[in-house]
């Protein structure tokens, strides 16, 4: 748990209960609750149909808690044990004042409800400042909270809760169900004990036999300011009580403003935490008097002392306070919990606060580490700082996308004694230092960690702690910045990922939140993971992970709205592609690129179709694929005809795998196309191609001006530094001139405006040299992230496609042709940037 306490917990556990008067089967009632006290609760099967009672605070006299005659204070409430199946009814659009302490309890199948009658606003139950909850149940179970409104609030802080679930029985209670409420305002210590400061606290009490619940729902429910903690399940100090509570759900609850955490359990089995959203929270640490729990560290969401939690599909974000203050945090002593779908951004302290074993007074399970932790298919963005929060705050123990307090937590024995970190999305913008691997106990920890099939999309200058213990890294994408510590990775990838709006700094996409981390249909990162064991089936987006099959690196799994089919000939088979006439190619399990198979043509004349139907009329698409050939010198063509223009393709006559782009126009009237991949007669060497791709284009504009030098002048392109380039009549690739580099240190760049920040963008260039074995560049830079070239070295034009995102605070790149070194002049023709949609 949170690390700082001082004295003793608070002891306050509101374990009183005020006379009430009673129908005649109270008295069976209390029997039966006594004996709860002593041993556990045993459900029933048992119906009741139940009363309904009706409260109207509004109303000028007291009546007898019906329709016609309603009660008028919670006065009536709380002198009343209700038994199963009965309804109490405050009604719409009035304001109670008072806490709520009803009595008795509903039985399996037919509980007690508190909720509204009639229409408008939800009726307000309004503690005024009185200290301890504004809903209090003691020893109950087998309840339904929801449909009210709760606020109890104050100058000053002090122990206060919205509503507050105890159990001191010595047994099992079942049963506690909060839902649809507005909760807010609560004023309680920010820095106090966790369930007795909450929107919704479930707690056990310390007890021998011990006190455990079973069947906890908190859902729907918003909250709004509340101290310490929006939701708490939690025993009522640190190590007390050696239960587990059972069958805690948590989901689809709003949080904005907590004071401190967000979601907490602590002692729970097999927790659920799903489908939540909490921001700006962490802001107070106000501690009560000396003596009692204070603890003024908080994160968003997190577990202690559990097993079996799930926290999935949260959003957690702006987290603002300064000593842990992370979006989630995996505490001490848990066991096999995981972490999946989630999306955090702007969280001050990181995604992911990781503990290691420390010992806390009284409570054996502090000491151990917490074992089979996974951590899959989440978002982070821009975590580590508070960067575009309304509200920020200061960090007094530093901050990383993974925030580790000390080592990383080992446990040998363990069906996974390392933690495993595997396919997800980190995202860090330009300008922040925000390490991805941190650490408070250094650059170098003990431990060992798995990170395989992650997206690391770092335009940040931080950097990656490393481990004594032997850490496994491997088919990770490192793209932008590349620190000194950046984890050695044979399998890694490191071009642009082609994220749909990075950063989500186009607040006009389509593509926001967690959706701004799909994929282009040409990115790097399809098929391109390693295969991990039991990987929960399924990706953030709901698309499937095979158990079997390369999966994407990343928290996306699918195909990016590739218009192509069987696009990296996984299926093992050709079809939907069709031999192309000429000798027949075949689809093989090697020479891929990515995943296992990949398209193998024969020698000479060989190749494959694959036909388009349902395209767009007068649209423009982009063609993406990767080729090369075993036999150095000879060409095979990716192409693309009978779209209603003129068939264009592009030759590949490298031996290792190079990237071809292709933008085509459909005619007026034309709904097809045929894509293909062939290799050029007069060959001896096979020729391969892989993981093509098709997509549609919102804009087909050339940002670039003057692309292919045909205005005859420079302008407005300008000389690179060194020998001066010039623009010349000769060696053009289409049209009449081309740009003409000297021999060394000399080209020509361009900033091109007008950009969308946070944009995927291709540029696609042509260049070639003078003398066979020297090196012409295509390249660009001043766009955010890390300049991004490549080189040719044929004396015929060779096509040299970058993609590349701006930075979130970029509009603008240059592109360039340069020659570095050598004896002889290189040539650069037609220059295109065009916008990914």
């Amino acid at each position: 748990m949170k690390r700082r306490r001082f004295g003793s917990p608070d002891g306050q556990v509101f374990a009183t209960r005020r006379s009430r008067s009673r129908r005649p089967r109270a008295l069976a009632l209390i029997a039966a609750l006594a004996g709860a006290l002593l041993v556990p609760v045993t459900a029933t099967n048992a119906s009741a149909a139940g009363t309904s009672y009706y409260v109207d605070c509004s109303a000028s006299s007291n009546g007898n808690g019906t329709s016609a005659s309603p009660w008028n204070s919670v006065t009536a409430v709380n002198s009343t044990t209700f038994a199963a199946g009965d309804s109490v009814l405050f009604k719409a659009g009035t304001t109670c004042t008072g806490q709520l302490t009803p009595g008795g309890s509903g039985a399996s199948g037919s509980n007690i409800s508190m909720s509204s009658y009639g229409s408008g606003a939800k009726p307000i139950i309004d503690a005024a400042g009185a200290t301890g909850a504004v809903i209090h149940l003691l020893n109950q179970q087998y309840w339904d909270i929801g449909g009210l409104e709760l606020i109890d609030n104050a100058s000053s802080p002090a122990y206060r809760s919205g509503v507050l679930a105890e159990n001191s029985s010595g047994g099992v209670l079942n049963h506690i169900r909060v839902h649809d409420m507005y909760i807010h305002n609560i004023a309680g210590y920010g820095g106090g004990w966790y369930s007795t400061n909450a929107g919704v606290g479930v707690q056990t009490d310390h007890t021998t036999p011990v006190s455990t619940w079973n069947d906890v729902v908190v859902e729907n429910n918003t909250f709004d300011h509340v101290d310490r903690i929006a939701v708490a399940v939690t025993p009522n100090a640190d190590g007390q009580g050696t239960g587990l509570t059972t069958n805690t759900v948590i989901r689809n609850n709003t949080m904005t403003y907590d004071g401190a955490d967000d979601i907490l359990v602590v002692k729970n089995d097999g927790a659920l935490i799903d489908g939540n959203k909490a921001g700006y929270g962490g802001a107070k640490s106000t501690c009560p008097p000396s003596g009692q729990y204070c603890n003024g560290a908080s994160a968003g969401i997190w577990m202690s002392g559990s097993s079996n939690t799930v926290v999935q599909n949260n959003e957690v974000y702006c987290h603002v306070n300064g000593a842990d203050g992370t979006g989630f945090d995996v505490d001490w002593g848990n066991h096999n919990t995981t972490f999946q779908y989630n999306y955090s951004h702007q969280n001050l302290g990181g995604f992911l606060l990781v503990m290691p074993p420390f010992t806390i007074a009284n409570e054996p399970t502090s000491t151990v580490p917490s074992d089979g932790t996974v951590v899959r298919y989440n978002i982070s963005e821009n975590d580590g700082s508070n960067s575009g929060c309304p509200t920020s705050g200061t960090q007094t123990h530093g901050g990383g996308v993974l925030h580790f307090v000390g080592g990383v937590p080992n446990q040998s024995g363990s069906s996974s004694a390392i933690p495993l970190f595997y396919n997800n999305t980190f995202s860090v913008r330009d300008g922040l230092s925000t390490p991805i691997l941190y650490s408070r106990a250094g650059t170098s920890i003990s431990g060992a960690l798995s990170f395989q099939n992650n997206a690391i999309f770092n335009y940040g200058s931080g950097n990656y702690f490393t481990t004594t213990g032997t850490s496994t890294y491997s088919n990770n994408l490192f793209y932008g910045n590349h620190p000194s510590r950046e984890p050695a990775d044979a399998a890694k990838v490191t071009s642009d990922p082609e994220f749909r709006n990075a950063g989500n700094a186009n607040t006009s996409s389509s593509y926001t939140g967690k959706n701004a981390y799909q994929v282009h249909p040409s990115s790097p990162v399809i098929r391109a993971g390693a295969v991990i064991a039991s990987n929960g089936g399924y990706d953030a987006y709901g698309n499937a992970v095979s158990a079997t099959a390369a999966p994407n690196i990343g928290a996306y799994n699918g195909t990016g709205g590739n218009l192509l089919s069987n696009a990296g000939f996984e299926t093992g088979s050709l079809s939907p592609w069709t031999q192309a006439s000429g000798t027949a190619s075949s689809v093989t399990a090697s020479n891929s690129r990515t995943g296992a198979e990949a398209l193998t043509t024969a020698a000479s004349g060989s190749g494959a179709n694959q036909s388009l139907t349902g395209l767009t009329p007068s649209t423009t698409y982009l063609l993406t694929g990767w080729g090369r050939v075993a036999t150095a010198g000879e060409t095979l063509a990716i192409g693309v005809k009978n779209f209603g223009g003129t068939e264009t393709y592009t030759n590949v006559a490298s031996t290792s795998y190079s990237q071809a782009a292709i933008l085509f126009t459909t005619g007026a009237s034309t709904t097809t196309a045929t894509v293909y991949c062939w290799k050029n007669a007069g060959g001896a060497g096979a020729g391969y191609c892989d993981d093509l791709a098709v997509e549609p284009l919102s804009s087909s504009t050339n940002t670039v001006t003057n692309p292919g030098f045909e205005t005859g002048a420079l302008t407005p392109w300008t000389q690179s530094t060194g020998t001066a380039s010039s623009v010349v009549a000769s060696n053009s690739r289409t049209g009449t001139y081309s740009l003409q580099t000297g021999v060394s240190a000399s080209g020509a760049i361009q900033t091109v405006s007008g950009l969308t920040s946070g944009g995927s963008y291709l540029l696609a260039a042509w260049a070639k040299v003078a003398t066979s074995g020297e090196e012409v560049a295509v390249g660009v830079k001043s766009f955010g992230g890390t300049e991004t070239y490549l080189r040719g070295s044929t004396t015929s034009y060779a096509q040299e496609p970058i993609f590349f995102t701006t930075g979130v605070s970029n509009t603008a790149a240059s592109v360039y042709c340069y020659k570095n070194s050598g004896s002889a002049a290189g040539y650069c023709d037609d220059y295109t940037v065009v916008k990914l949609p």
